[in-house]
């Protein structure tokens, strides 16, 4: 039984954590309660944890393996899932951002912080989530973890607290409770810090990274790739302790130690503190300067910062002020190709291609926000759940008070938007107006039910034709223009004059001619029927 971990225990940890979850990844996308598949909770909680594991570099210090590992969950997070699950690791990041070694007490002040931060991070934090089951686990707990108890126990603990909190979520959360299931966030969750439990326990998770689904664009640091110039060198800081085990610490002279360090680096500020050295020093080649301090003694906390990557992060704010920056620039999250077109046609800056569930991750929000050169930056996320990444991202960018959030639901809302725009007006009032326009487009997202489904007088089989206005079902058939005609008469057509259909790829010329017939009878609405290559939705329709 444990008392203390390191960093390098909880990087073990945290792989187990992973597999753990990379398992789990599809029985958690499972439990999505709506008939339609527009999220992947697993896959969002895997991508994201993974994309942390990756970023994060080995070392015995906790804190330090901690604060790479949240920062790179924080990048890498997908969805709103992926979001919260960045925070709570935020949150234990910051507890234990000075410790090396961790006992179960530290651990526990840990889980209390991360949902605390977890919370914060969410601007109206729905009971019966993730959110829930991480706050009532450790709460309901907290005082038993004292005097002797290890580790293993103290998560074993949390770990039985959770699952009877997620036993509850369909009690707080009326939709669970219509479906029949338990949170998918919350389950998630929790079989991320079983994987971690188990590894303690002593059973290994092995499972080999499944690559035939997409792993994150942005596993490396922003600003700094494959193409870059290696010129200003790294900064380096860190307390040593000097140890008597390897040096006369009375006879240690910190002139010879800084003479020592020129040969290695410049910018040098050295001092001794009682048995503490503090260094800081820029070199091209951090590898020396860390084997002359081990001889001295080991490292209670250490920086090493790339200066070259600060240097270009500089130089593309700086561009900012450039005379030839566009007034507004525009991103927007897209699925299909041919969708991607219409987006660039109407003026799109950068489009971020998404899969059908719409998953855009903060790193990918950054790289867009980064490579346009503009005074100011308007984002369409295209999807609610991927509004928090993009928030995410706009307070990660040091430019964030120039960017913007364009509340688009979906892809036709903001072709609606960019079909009203006017270029030539100034950038403040083109965002009130992408703002305004917004509201005027109504979507009708056609597609097969993925399960069984009966509220508010509509029922479906699974493969049915369903007909889904503002992600709400509103009609169901086993034929599609008879769903569609449904869903249309639930609209008020006297305030529409036009209609945008787009066909997914599978969509053939039999339907398309379908389709053709039943909106030209609609009176005063003029029709235009093209491919948008989307995935979910067999038909996109925007009524404006």
């Amino acid at each position: 039984m444990r008392q203390r971990i390191n960093g390098y225990d909880f990087q073990l940890m945290v792989q187990n954590g992973l597999n753990n979850i990379r398992l789990a990844e599809q029985r958690v996308n499972s439990m999505n309660v709506f008939p339609v598949a527009d999220g992947d909770t697993g896959t969002n909680m895997r991508l994201t944890l993974e994309n942390g594991f990756k970023r994060a570099s080995q070392t015995r210090h906790l804190g330090l393996y901690l604060k790479d590992l949240a920062a790179g969950m924080l990048l890498g997070a997908r969805g709103n899932s992926g979001v919260i699950l960045s925070q709570l690791f935020k949150g234990m990041s910051i507890s234990l951002e000075r410790k090396g070694i961790v006992n179960p007490g530290e651990l526990r002040d840990a889980f209390i912080l991360g949902y605390k931060t977890a919370y914060k991070a969410v601007v109206n934090p729905v009971e019966g989530t993730i959110l829930t089951v991480a706050r009532e686990g450790i709460e309901e707990i907290k005082g038993l973890i004292k005097g002797n108890i290890s580790l293993e126990d103290s998560i074993k603990l949390y770990l039985e607290a959770m699952y009877r909190s997620l036993q509850r979520t369909p009690e707080k959360l009326e939709v669970l409770k219509e479906s029949n299931v338990l949170d998918s966030g919350a389950y998630g969750y929790i079989v991320i810090i079983e994987g971690m439990y188990k590894y303690l326990a002593g059973e290994a998770i092995e499972e080999k990274e499944d690559s035939s689904i997409e792993l994150p664009l942005q596993t490396k640091p922003l600003y700094f790739d494959e193409n870059s110039k290696f010129i200003e060198g790294y900064c380096m800081e860190f307390l040593l302790q000097l140890l008597a085990s390897r040096i006369n610490i009375n006879e240690f002279s910190i002139n010879v130690f800084i003479e020592r360090l020129k040969e290695l680096g410049s910018s040098i500020v050295c001092l001794k503190e009682g048995s503490i050295v503090k260094v800081h020093i820029h070199t091209l080649n951090p590898s020396p300067v860390i084997d002359l301090a081990k001889e001295y003694g080991e490292f209670i906390n250490f920086k090493l910062e790339n200066m070259q990557l600060q240097h270009n992060e500089f130089s593309v704010v700086k561009r900012l002020d450039d005379k030839n920056a566009k007034e507004l620039g525009i991103i927007a999250v897209v699925n299909g190709k041919e969708l991607e077109n219409v987006y660039r046609e109407l003026g799109c800056d950068y489009v971020i291609s998404a899969s059908g569930n719409m998953n855009a991750s903060s790193s990918e929000f950054l790289d867009a926000i980064e490579s346009i050169n503009a005074k100011k930056i308007v984002i369409f996320p295209n999807n609610k759940n991927t509004t928090g990444s993009a928030n995410q991202a706009i307070e990660l960018a040091r430019a964030k008070d120039r960017v913007f959030i364009v509340p688009t639901k979906n892809m036709v809302e903001g072709i609606v938007a960019l079909q009203m725009d006017m270029p030539d007006d100034d950038s403040n009032s083109r965002i009130n107006g992408f703002n305004s326009n917004i509201h005027l487009a109504t979507t009708i997202g056609l597609t097969k039910a993925t399960k069984n489904y009966e509220k508010d007088g509509i029922c479906c089989k699974i493969n049915d034709k369903i007909a889904l206005i503002d992600d709400e079902v509103v009609a169901a058939s086993n034929d599609l223009i008879d769903c569609l005609d449904m869903a249309i008469k639930t609209i008020n057509l006297e305030e529409k004059t036009g209609m945008l259909i787009y066909l997914s790829n599978e969509a053939d010329d039999e339907l398309e001619a379908k389709l053709s017939d039943f909106v030209s009878n609609l009176d005063g609405i003029e029709y235009q029927i093209m491919k948008g290559g989307q995935e979910i939705y067999d038909v996109l329709i925007g009524l404006f």
